[in-house]
């Protein structure tokens, strides 16, 4: 930050949105393909249970891994955000604020919402019969708990809606927005309100998780714990952690994170963990996870040496659409499946499956642009007007 103009400009960020958001297509890729009929490329017919193919479990947890840290970045960005603005102005603007994040995350969501309640179920290729036989039936109240922002206490209840299934963690990231400015105007000391959250959050998930155990019959414990567990405001609050220690340069934790070692240890940890991992402590894994996204996010935004470095205009370009890239691939990932299906007759070969990924992040690529430069770029415009800090994504000018 320069605290004499008030920019902030953290590079390499816009790499890490990417390869989030790539991450989060490629679980889908291989999701979608089981829900249409499609064999998975990476597992073993021929092995029943929970190995099936060496590379299945990388797979399957990237998705999971992807929103973990789209989680820890936003509570990273925006108490940092939130810390410039009080220690420039003395406040924190909290109505500038909510309608900055209005002006970018309501017009693309509720665009996207409308597309699959009303859209996309009339459209015969884009099918995914195990979920529209449930669609009908709970279409008013899911249509409800969307337009109310809360898609993620919608998933807790019912089936996902197809192609808008990915919402959920929009509503958890507006859920953190609606809280986290208030936090941290009001607090005089933060860091120490942020850990009293984190520790709160921990200690209501673990009572809700033994309950779920120990009294399943309690009426509706079972969708508390799914919406409890897809709150993840602890991540972000981990991410609000190494915004604190950023932003007032605490040395020795800041020569710690820097480290070669400890940056090594962030990165060869996220493989180990998916591999090895023992199921009863899949719970709380994520939390692990969020300390390792935190490390690589201060190394790749603050620190020279870091070992990755990912400022370039081709990542710069990929993480400003990295929003659209997160909303549209599912429908965009059916809609491939499909028409591959139809141009190539054996759908479950190599060729094919290369197709799907390929074409899958080329076209969600195309989408997610022209949606950004036509359609999201007159919201991002506007957001400017109630801007106290200049936090461009990149240095260039939008179009």
């Amino acid at each position: 930050m320069d605290k004499k103009t008030g920019h902030i400009y953290f590079p390499g960020l816009n790499g890490l949105r990417f390869f989030a958001a790539l991450s989060v297509i490629i679980t889908h890729v291989e999701l979608l393909k089981s829900q249409t009929g499609v064999k998975s490329l990476w597992k073993n017919p021929e092995i029943s249970g929970k190995h099936q193919g060496w590379i299945e479990p990388l797979v399957f947890y990237l998705g999971g891994l992807g929103v973990y840290f789209f989680f820890v970045l936003s509570g990273f960005l925006i108490t940092y955000l939130l810390m410039s603005e009080k220690h420039r102005t003395g406040t924190v603007a909290v109505g500038k604020f909510y309608i900055r994040r209005i002006l970018r995350i309501w017009p693309l969501y509720y665009l996207v919402i409308l597309l699959g309640f009303f859209v996309f179920p009339h459209i015969h290729v884009l099918e995914i019969p195990w979920l529209d036989k449930h669609f009908d039936e709970n279409f008013f109240p899911a249509l409800v708990l969307c337009l109310l922002m809360l898609p993620n206490l919608a998933l807790s209840i019912y089936p996902a809606v197809p192609h808008v299934g990915q919402v959920w963690s929009i509503g958890v990231e507006e859920q953190f927005y609606l809280l986290w400015p208030l936090i941290v105007r009001f607090s005089n000391r933060l860091l120490r309100t942020i850990i009293i959250l984190f520790s709160a959050i921990i200690a209501f998930k673990m009572i809700v998780l033994y309950l779920s155990f120990a009294r399943p019959s309690i009426p509706g414990i079972q969708a508390v714990k799914a919406f409890v567990a897809m709150s993840k405001i602890e991540c972000m609050a981990i991410g609000g952690m190494g915004a604190y220690v950023l932003f007032f340069n605490y040395e020795r934790f800041i020569r710690t994170c820097f480290h070669p070692i400890t940056q090594l240890i962030a990165y060869v940890s996220l493989p180990l963990l998916i591999y090895f991992t023992p199921a009863v402590l899949q719970d709380g894994i994520h939390l692990v996870y969020s300390f390792a996204f935190i490390v690589i996010i201060m190394n790749v935004a603050a620190n020279s040496a870091s070992i990755l470095k990912l400022e370039n205009p081709v990542f710069n370009f990929l993480g400003n659409i990295s929003y659209g890239l997160y909303m549209y691939h599912m429908v965009i990932i059916v809609l491939v499946i499909r028409l591959t299906g139809m141009c190539i007759e054996q759908k479950n070969s190599l060729a094919a499956n290369v197709s799907y990924y390929v074409l899958s992040v080329l076209l969600t690529i195309l989408i997610s642009w022209l949606s950004f430069r036509y359609f999201e770029s007159a919201f991002n415009r506007k957001r400017k007007k109630f801007s106290i800090i200049d936090s461009e994504p990149t240095p260039q000018k939008e179009e």
